[in-house]
């Protein structure tokens, strides 16, 4: 077998050449909660999230603190010199391989967590499953335990959903995957998600597509990437609902912010409005 020559060198990348990719497995939404328990069914999903590039969250025991990672291609030497982006390693369900998680702490504290539940959003489910820490690498990448089981949820927003007036001081810039990008409004926004409609021309975005969002107001700005859950009509106009894909504690604590933002700004204007 060809030896592993994983490095995160930005220098060394300019060997790499792209295993040739295959097409993914179908994978439909869902409207319940399934577990799936069998390779056939956990394989696709696990693929899915490594070749989306999902971000992955991390939760240790049980505290409630989210780290952030994503799986890795695996970089084995083909045999000629060049080094190649593997997932053989997930559809054979060897183990998984994590990226080093992010606060940094966590990558101690996963060396002892008794318990590791890993969360994570495809374009069409929530996914949740357990696992172990089997070793870390040489390239310091996280080896875990293949899933015996995956619970496998319909894809929603979960954290409770603020609000936003029309005037308030927050403005949302939305790139398309074609790379059109328009100017929207929030209609509401959670830590997990937001619904949003455009504040000129309505634009086609198709269901489950991944987007980005840039969310600019006096206090801050986020960057975060995300995915259409779906559109629906309320008072004439054309309204996007989306699931944010945070990768990074950072970006948590953003958005977290600016969800503070809205909320001190409806009390405010709550205030005004009882003088």
């Amino acid at each position: 077998m060809a030896g592993s020559a994983e490095s995160s060198g930005g220098g060394f990348f300019g060997l790499f050449k792209k295993k040739a990719s295959e097409p993914a497995a179908t994978i439909a939404p869902v409207d319940k909660e399934t577990v799936l328990d069998t390779f056939s069914a956990i394989a696709p999903a696990l693929l899915a999230a490594l070749e989306d590039k999902l971000p992955v969250r991390v939760l240790l025991g049980n505290s409630s603190f989210s780290y952030y990672t994503h799986f890795e291609w695996e970089l084995l030497d083909d045999g000629n010199g060049l080094v190649v982006q593997s997932k053989t390693y997930l559809e054979e369900g060897q183990y998984l391989l994590l990226a080093t998680v992010d606060p940094p702490i966590g990558n101690l504290k996963i060396r002892s967590a008794g318990e590791i539940r890993l969360e994570f959003a495809s374009k069409y489910h929530r996914l949740e499953c357990e696992t172990s820490l089997q070793q870390i690498t040489p390239a310091k990448k996280l080896r875990m335990s293949f899933p015996k089981s995956v619970l496998q949820k319909p894809q929603q927003r979960l954290a409770v959903r603020v609000p936003v007036e029309r005037n308030t001081n927050i403005v949302v810039t939305i790139v398309r995957p074609s790379g059109i990008v328009f100017e929207a409004k929030f209609r509401d926004i959670s830590a997990t998600g937001a619904s949003f409609y455009p504040t000129g021309a309505t634009p086609r975005i198709a269901d489950h597509a991944r987007v980005q969002m840039a969310i600019t107001y006096p206090e801050g700005n986020v960057e975060v990437d995300a995915v259409i859950l779906g559109a629906f009509v309320s008072e004439g106009e054309l309204v996007f609902r989306a699931q944010f894909l945070v990768a990074s504690h950072q970006s948590s604590q953003q958005i977290s912010a600016a969800v503070a933002y809205v909320q001190r700004c409806n009390i405010q204007r709550r205030k005004e409005t009882l003088q």
